[in-house]
């Protein structure tokens, strides 16, 4: 069920796509360096392949109407139907949506996502009696049948999510009427990632060398973290926030399309808010989100002192945004691909056979596109697909993060893949808030061992602030984000007047209750809020970042500071249980056996005395090395 209404989502997000763009290829290896998309579709004739197989498909739902309560075997023969239906789908989906994410510049396959999308429309219209008819029958008959018939019983938690969100459920008409809308709900999604990825044209600047550049953001990420003239880094963030700023209004009403929607579905559901749409489907209490931004909110000190010693140690008599990634001890290193491989793979050695001999599949090439191309999609990300295995998109750039952004996408595809080889297919998928722990566990195991053989002061200095700078990002940065989505939705279910402005007004003031006034701002970083995809394409997603970090934090100090080895061994086991347990439980659950209890503050807090722990280290470091 949950599968397929995953699929059926999309429809919401799908955009243009195109062919996987011209390879940064070897002689020895083609996929070195690149996706090997061959290993889902050898071409876009298999590819088209699977879409006639599936749009053959979809009329055979309606021989189940009107009889998925007639016995365990006809609910048996629906779900392994539903199921292979789902599982293509899936691959359609993802294998354009690769395509496009390398080469996004390139609309040659627009008919193509035309008729994915047309498809998954009908798919919509013949599914939407299923959830109104499953609300028919009664939970005891299922959980009988499920007694009797162990294939059945496999879908216990899938049926215990089901009758849980009962009251959510609309009845067939709405819910076929709804599908006649979805590819004009999505427009506002597909409007954004045309602006801001496809159309978007990056600013020049001319640095202080004479060199002129393109603001991208891995060219200006370089300058963030290596270019020792503060000017240069000043405008060079102010051009990337000058795009943004440029199309203020534009992105606005963008944002408050998808908004306006979201609420609007929440509310024909029986939400009492949007954020309640997206947490209840996984038994997420409310309380969880609110504990994590007054935690993060009102326990800002030791962040604060950070940039004052930044800004010491830098002798800056102004402090801009532009400055956070600049070194502050004298190591400086840049990695090469290859150097970043090693280091990954070295400080993970301990989780133990399984999983290296996994990552060391996925290191050999095919799974990771590594270098920036044109149209080629920002950042980084972990997508996988089921029975195949997970791509990893990088945009390399030599930096000490990028090694750790390795290290995160690699905790997610792990996670997938271990997910994928211990569970069926209905619980292969896992919650965000579960996902974002492995990533930032890779993370921590990361930076203990660079820590742990780090060879000056200086680089010890540059590995503290490591330490607090994820600190910083994954959890002060992504609290901040989350309180500022929440106030903004606060505002659209009260119909509270909004416009660019008010929008930028509220990210600054939620701005400067997390950064403080010490840092410079430009009159258009307001108007960089539309900068974070996530607000446009990942609803109520950027909390996870923050809520996981801490229990990973949590699961992470278990192992690594154990009083015995056997009571590190218990504590690593735990953990790789919870990655081997896909969806097969609710998010905190599984947290919660793995020995984390996030209805509790505990976690949160911790996080925060960790921060006061590092921070004064490295006040000491500083002093010692002379730089304050």
């Amino acid at each position: 069920m949950r599968k397929l209404i995953t699929i059926l989502l999309m429809l919401l997000f799908v955009s243009t796509f195109a062919q996987q763009a011209a390879k940064t290829e070897t002689k020895e290896d083609p996929y070195k360096y690149n996706w090997r998309l061959t290993d889902v579709y050898a071409d876009w004739d298999a590819w088209k392949a699977d879409l006639d197989w599936v749009k053959s498909q979809i009329p055979q739902y309606n021989e189940y109407k009107g009889r998925l309560g007639e016995s365990a075997q006809v609910m048996i023969n629906y779900q392994k139907f539903s199921e292979k239906v789902s599982q293509i789908s899936s691959k359609l989906y993802v294998y354009a949506s690769l395509s496009k994410d390398v080469d996004g510049k390139n609309p040659i396959y627009v008919t193509k996502l035309q008729e994915l999308q047309t498809a998954f429309v009908e798919l919509s219209r013949n599914t939407a009696w299923i959830a109104p008819e499953l609300k028919t029958i009664p939970k005891e008959k299922i959980e009988g049948w499920m007694k009797e018939n162990k294939e059945l019983a496999v879908y216990a938690h899938d049926f215990d999510s089901f009758f849980r969100q009962l009251s959510y459920i609309l009845d067939e008409q709405t819910q076929k009427t709804l599908t006649y809308y979805s590819k004009a709900l999505g427009a506002s999604s597909r409007t954004y990632s045309s602006l801001s990825k496809a159309d978007m044209e990056y600013h020049k600047v001319n640095l202080s060398t004479g060199e002129e550049i393109v603001t991208s953001p891995a060219a200006a990420s370089k300058v963030y973290t290596s270019n020792p003239n503060q000017n240069d880094r000043k405008i060079t963030a102010e051009a990337r926030e000058n795009v943004y700023a440029k199309n203020k209004n534009t992105y606005s009403d963008i944002w408050m399309g998808i908004a306006q929607n979201l609420w609007a579905g929440a509310q024909l559901k029986g939400y009492e808010s949007t954020l309640d749409a997206f947490l209840k489907p996984n038994n997420i209490s409310k309380d969880v989100y609110m504990n994590l931004i007054d935690v993060a909110g009102n326990n800002t000190a030791s962040l604060l002192k950070y940039r004052e010693l930044r800004k010491k140690a830098l002798k800056l008599d102004t402090y801009y945004f532009s400055d956070e990634s600049f070194e502050i001890s004298d190591y400086n290193k840049s990695y090469s691909w290859d150097e970043a491989v090693v280091l990954v793979e070295n400080c993970l050695k301990p989780m133990g056979e399984e999983y290296n001999k996994i990552l060391s599949t996925g290191l050999q090439g095919g799974w990771i596109d590594v270098y920036e191309k044109p149209g080629k999609q920002t950042g980084a990300y972990s997508w996988s697909i089921y029975g195949v295995h997970p791509f990893i998109l990088m945009n390399w750039n030599e930096s000490r993060d990028n090694v750790f952004t390795l290290a995160h996408e690699l905790g997610h595809s792990m996670h997938s893949t271990l997910s994928a080889k211990y569970q069926p297919y209905v619980y292969s998928d896992y919650a965000s808030m579960v996902a974002e722990v492995a990533s930032t566990f890779n993370e921590n195991m990361l930076l203990d061992y660079m820590i742990k053989n780090a060879k000056t002061p200086n680089e010890k200095i540059a590995l503290l602030v490591q330490a607090i700078d994820n600190i910083s990002g994954t959890f002060y940065r992504q609290s901040q984000f989350a309180e500022f989505e929440h106030a903004l939705y606060t505002m659209i279910e009260k119909d509270a007047p909004i416009n660019s402005d008010i929008i930028a007004k509220t990210y600054n003031d939620i701005d400067k209750k997390y950064n403080g006034d010490i840092i410079e701002r430009s009159a258009n970083n307001p108007y960089s809020w539309s900068r974070v995809s996530h607000f446009f394409t990942h609803i109520y997603y950027v909390y996870n970042y923050a809520v996981s970090f801490s229990a990973s934090q949590s699961l992470f100090t278990q192992i690594a500071q154990a009083k015995t080895k056997e009571e590190a061994a218990n504590a690593q086991e735990e953990y790789l249980t919870m990655l081997k347990s896909g969806g097969s439980d609710y998010p905190v659950e599984l947290l919660e056996k793995a020995g984390v209890d996030l209805n509790t503050k505990e976690p949160f807090l911790a996080v925060v005395k960790r921060m006061d722990d590092l921070v004064n280290q490295l006040e000491i470091a500083l002093k010692e090395a002379g730089k304050i």
